[in-house]
Protein backbone atom coordinates (compact mmCIF):
# COMPACT_ATOMS: atom_id res chain seq x y z
CA UNK A 1 0.00 0.00 0.00
CA UNK A 2 1.20 3.34 -1.16
CA UNK A 3 2.82 5.39 2.20
CA UNK A 4 1.02 8.32 3.50
CA UNK A 5 1.47 11.03 5.99
CA UNK A 6 -0.59 13.75 7.01
CA UNK A 7 1.02 17.22 7.68
CA UNK A 8 -0.28 20.16 9.44
CA UNK A 9 -0.42 22.37 6.52
CA UNK A 10 -1.55 19.71 3.44
CA UNK A 11 -3.71 16.91 2.42
CA UNK A 12 -2.11 13.60 2.62
CA UNK A 13 0.07 12.73 -0.77
CA UNK A 14 2.17 9.90 -1.67
CA UNK A 15 5.78 10.88 -0.83
CA UNK A 16 7.22 7.67 -1.08
CA UNK A 17 6.10 7.65 -4.91
CA UNK A 18 7.01 11.31 -5.36
CA UNK A 19 10.41 10.70 -4.54
CA UNK A 20 10.46 7.38 -6.55
CA UNK A 21 10.02 9.57 -9.66
CA UNK A 22 12.26 12.62 -8.34
CA UNK A 23 15.19 10.77 -7.14
CA UNK A 24 15.98 8.72 -10.68
CA UNK A 25 15.12 11.92 -13.02
CA UNK A 26 17.51 13.95 -15.04
CA UNK A 27 17.45 17.01 -14.20
CA UNK A 28 15.43 19.17 -16.15
CA UNK A 29 12.03 19.02 -17.24
CA UNK A 30 9.92 15.24 -16.44
CA UNK A 31 8.47 13.37 -19.23
CA UNK A 32 4.85 13.96 -19.65
CA UNK A 33 4.15 10.25 -18.00
CA UNK A 34 6.61 10.67 -15.16
CA UNK A 35 4.47 14.36 -14.54
CA UNK A 36 1.45 12.39 -14.67
CA UNK A 37 2.40 10.21 -12.16
CA UNK A 38 3.24 13.34 -9.82
CA UNK A 39 -0.05 14.67 -10.41
CA UNK A 40 -1.40 11.17 -9.28
CA UNK A 41 0.62 10.94 -6.49
CA UNK A 42 -0.65 14.49 -5.24
CA UNK A 43 -3.85 14.05 -5.56
CA UNK A 44 -4.94 16.23 -8.72
CA UNK A 45 -7.17 15.05 -10.60
CA UNK A 46 -6.74 14.55 -14.14
CA UNK A 47 -8.28 14.22 -17.73
CA UNK A 48 -7.83 11.13 -19.22
CA UNK A 49 -5.18 11.39 -21.71
CA UNK A 50 -4.29 9.07 -24.53
CA UNK A 51 -0.92 9.63 -26.91
CA UNK A 52 -1.07 8.42 -30.57
CA UNK A 53 1.60 8.05 -33.08
CA UNK A 54 0.14 6.30 -35.77
CA UNK A 55 -3.84 6.21 -37.37
CA UNK A 56 -4.64 2.75 -35.21
CA UNK A 57 -3.36 5.09 -31.88
CA UNK A 58 -5.74 7.24 -32.43
CA UNK A 59 -8.81 5.44 -33.31
CA UNK A 60 -8.53 3.18 -30.43
CA UNK A 61 -8.33 6.11 -28.05
CA UNK A 62 -11.38 7.63 -29.74
CA UNK A 63 -13.13 4.32 -29.17
CA UNK A 64 -11.91 4.39 -25.24
CA UNK A 65 -13.17 7.56 -24.49
CA UNK A 66 -16.22 7.32 -26.80
CA UNK A 67 -17.55 10.73 -27.35
CA UNK A 68 -16.40 14.10 -28.58
CA UNK A 69 -12.61 14.73 -27.81
CA UNK A 70 -9.51 17.30 -28.23
CA UNK A 71 -6.73 16.43 -30.06
CA UNK A 72 -3.07 18.56 -29.56
CA UNK A 73 -0.05 18.00 -31.47
CA UNK A 74 3.11 18.19 -29.59
CA UNK A 75 6.42 18.97 -29.75
CA UNK A 76 10.12 18.57 -28.03
CA UNK A 77 9.19 19.12 -24.57
CA UNK A 78 5.85 19.11 -24.58
CA UNK A 79 4.35 22.65 -25.84
CA UNK A 80 1.94 22.35 -28.06
CA UNK A 81 2.68 23.07 -31.59
CA UNK A 82 1.26 26.40 -32.95
CA UNK A 83 -1.86 25.18 -34.67
CA UNK A 84 -1.72 22.05 -34.44
CA UNK A 85 -5.37 21.89 -32.32
CA UNK A 86 -8.95 20.04 -33.31
CA UNK A 87 -11.71 20.73 -30.87
CA UNK A 88 -15.45 18.62 -30.66
CA UNK A 89 -13.95 16.09 -32.81
CA UNK A 90 -17.35 13.67 -32.92
CA UNK A 91 -16.46 11.18 -34.77
CA UNK A 92 -13.67 8.57 -35.77
CA UNK A 93 -13.64 9.55 -39.56
CA UNK A 94 -12.93 13.59 -38.90
CA UNK A 95 -10.40 12.32 -36.24
CA UNK A 96 -8.59 10.78 -38.62
CA UNK A 97 -8.61 13.27 -41.07
CA UNK A 98 -7.36 15.55 -38.33
CA UNK A 99 -4.62 13.46 -36.83
CA UNK A 100 -3.20 13.55 -40.00
CA UNK A 101 -3.26 17.32 -40.42
CA UNK A 102 -2.01 18.06 -37.06
CA UNK A 103 0.64 15.29 -37.73
CA UNK A 104 1.72 17.46 -40.71
CA UNK A 105 2.88 20.39 -38.89
CA UNK A 106 6.62 20.93 -38.55
CA UNK A 107 7.98 20.16 -35.33
CA UNK A 108 4.85 17.41 -33.84
CA UNK A 109 5.79 14.01 -32.80
CA UNK A 110 3.02 13.01 -30.55
CA UNK A 111 -0.74 13.76 -30.96
CA UNK A 112 -2.66 13.45 -27.29
CA UNK A 113 -6.51 12.84 -27.14
CA UNK A 114 -8.64 13.66 -24.37
CA UNK A 115 -12.34 14.41 -23.75
CA UNK A 116 -13.86 17.64 -24.37
CA UNK A 117 -14.73 18.78 -20.77
CA UNK A 118 -16.91 21.96 -20.08
CA UNK A 119 -15.93 24.84 -17.53
CA UNK A 120 -13.22 27.57 -17.19
CA UNK A 121 -9.75 27.30 -17.61
CA UNK A 122 -7.78 28.42 -14.48
CA UNK A 123 -3.80 27.38 -13.55
CA UNK A 124 -1.30 26.77 -10.64
CA UNK A 125 1.91 27.71 -10.80
CA UNK A 126 5.03 27.36 -8.01
CA UNK A 127 8.03 28.84 -8.53
CA UNK A 128 11.41 27.32 -6.48
CA UNK A 129 12.71 31.25 -4.43
CA UNK A 130 15.09 29.09 -2.40
CA UNK A 131 15.72 25.32 -1.70
CA UNK A 132 12.72 24.60 0.20
CA UNK A 133 10.74 28.03 -0.31
CA UNK A 134 8.28 28.59 -3.23
CA UNK A 135 6.09 31.28 -4.74
CA UNK A 136 2.42 29.50 -5.45
CA UNK A 137 0.39 31.30 -7.89
CA UNK A 138 -3.04 30.70 -9.59
CA UNK A 139 -5.41 32.31 -11.63
CA UNK A 140 -7.75 32.55 -14.36
CA UNK A 141 -6.56 31.60 -18.25
CA UNK A 142 -6.89 34.09 -20.82
CA UNK A 143 -5.14 37.07 -22.73
CA UNK A 144 -5.40 39.10 -19.64
CA UNK A 145 -4.95 36.58 -16.16
CA UNK A 146 -6.01 37.66 -13.28
CA UNK A 147 -2.84 35.99 -10.84
CA UNK A 148 -2.57 35.56 -7.24
CA UNK A 149 0.74 35.31 -5.70
CA UNK A 150 1.72 33.52 -2.30
CA UNK A 151 4.63 32.09 -0.46
CA UNK A 152 4.02 28.67 0.23
CA UNK A 153 3.58 26.54 2.89
CA UNK A 154 -0.22 27.20 1.70
CA UNK A 155 -2.11 26.74 4.39
CA UNK A 156 -6.08 25.86 3.60
CA UNK A 157 -6.72 29.37 5.44
CA UNK A 158 -4.39 31.26 2.52
CA UNK A 159 -5.68 29.02 -0.39
CA UNK A 160 -8.59 30.26 0.41
CA UNK A 161 -7.77 33.59 0.26
CA UNK A 162 -6.31 33.13 -3.10
CA UNK A 163 -9.06 32.10 -4.70
CA UNK A 164 -11.69 34.19 -3.07
CA UNK A 165 -11.56 37.46 -5.13
CA UNK A 166 -11.13 35.45 -8.24
CA UNK A 167 -13.85 36.19 -10.63
CA UNK A 168 -14.41 32.67 -11.89
CA UNK A 169 -17.67 30.18 -12.19
CA UNK A 170 -15.12 26.96 -10.81
CA UNK A 171 -15.58 25.27 -7.51
CA UNK A 172 -13.10 27.58 -5.43
CA UNK A 173 -13.10 24.78 -2.64
CA UNK A 174 -12.13 22.46 -5.20
CA UNK A 175 -9.78 24.77 -6.77
CA UNK A 176 -7.92 26.02 -3.12
CA UNK A 177 -7.52 21.86 -2.58
CA UNK A 178 -5.60 21.96 -5.58
CA UNK A 179 -3.21 24.44 -4.99
CA UNK A 180 -2.55 23.07 -1.43
CA UNK A 181 -1.87 19.67 -3.44
CA UNK A 182 0.75 21.73 -5.42
CA UNK A 183 2.59 23.36 -2.52
CA UNK A 184 2.47 19.72 -0.49
CA UNK A 185 4.37 18.19 -4.07
CA UNK A 186 6.77 20.67 -3.60
CA UNK A 187 7.05 20.16 0.13
CA UNK A 188 7.65 16.12 -0.64
CA UNK A 189 10.20 16.93 -2.90
CA UNK A 190 12.65 19.70 -2.53
CA UNK A 191 14.39 19.30 -5.91
CA UNK A 192 11.20 20.11 -7.53
CA UNK A 193 12.21 23.71 -9.54
CA UNK A 194 9.00 24.43 -11.12
CA UNK A 195 5.42 23.07 -11.37
CA UNK A 196 3.14 24.27 -14.08
CA UNK A 197 -0.77 23.03 -14.46
CA UNK A 198 -2.01 25.24 -17.02
CA UNK A 199 -4.95 24.49 -18.06
CA UNK A 200 -7.04 23.01 -14.80
CA UNK A 201 -10.71 22.88 -16.32
CA UNK A 202 -12.96 23.96 -13.43
CA UNK A 203 -16.79 23.72 -13.35
CA UNK A 204 -19.06 23.96 -10.27
CA UNK A 205 -18.40 20.08 -9.82
CA UNK A 206 -15.23 18.93 -10.96
CA UNK A 207 -11.51 20.43 -11.83
CA UNK A 208 -9.19 18.35 -14.05
CA UNK A 209 -5.79 19.02 -14.84
CA UNK A 210 -5.55 18.77 -19.02
CA UNK A 211 -1.42 19.84 -18.93
CA UNK A 212 1.33 19.97 -16.07
CA UNK A 213 5.06 20.84 -16.80
CA UNK A 214 7.27 19.76 -14.02
CA UNK A 215 11.05 20.47 -13.91
CA UNK A 216 13.71 19.53 -11.50
CA UNK A 217 17.15 19.58 -9.99
CA UNK A 218 18.98 16.61 -8.31
CA UNK A 219 22.28 18.18 -7.94
CA UNK A 220 21.38 20.30 -5.23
Amino acid sequence: MAETKTDPHYPPVDKRMISDVVQIANRGFLSQSASKVLLDAAGINRARQYRAVSEQEAKLAFISIGGPVAMKGLIEGGKLASGAIALNVNDIGTGKIEFDRIMNIDGVSVVTIEPMLEGEEVFIYAARRHYGLYDISCGICGSKPVIVKREGPITPQLASEMVEGLDTSVNKFIFAENIRRVSALCDAAPSILSVEINPLIGNERTMNALNARISIDNDD
